[in-house]
């Protein structure tokens, strides 16, 4: 039996991939991201976007993030319908997945 389960879960770090709209700038992401305890990370056409699992369920208005072995796209809330284009929670890595490969 593993104790604090539920609390490891809310904790659990989340990094995602944010698909900027054409006329949007990776300064149009910061401020809700701030105010939701996110950071950003810009990149070339988006931003990498990251935080607890908790602050991802909440800002997003999701229940839980579940299976984590995909990626899995968020709903893009409307206070940055005019900023995103797509939010994409990437996989939890698998350790030596690389080395499986061949």
């Amino acid at each position: 039996m593993t104790s604090g389960q539920g609390d490891t879960s809310e904790k659990e770090f989340v990094e995602a991939l944010v698909e900027l709209r054409a006329e949007a700038t990776v300064h149009d992401l910061v401020p809700w991201c701030s105010r939701h305890g996110i950071d950003v990370v810009p990149m070339t056409a988006g931003a990498l976007v990251t935080g607890s699992s908790g602050k991802f369920a909440e800002a997003f208005g999701v229940a839980q993030l579940a299976n984590r072995s995909r990626p899995q796209t968020l709903p893009v809330p409307p206070a940055l319908a005019n900023t995103a284009r797509s939010v994409t929670v990437l996989p939890i890595p698998t350790p030596g997945a690389r080395d499986r490969s061949s």
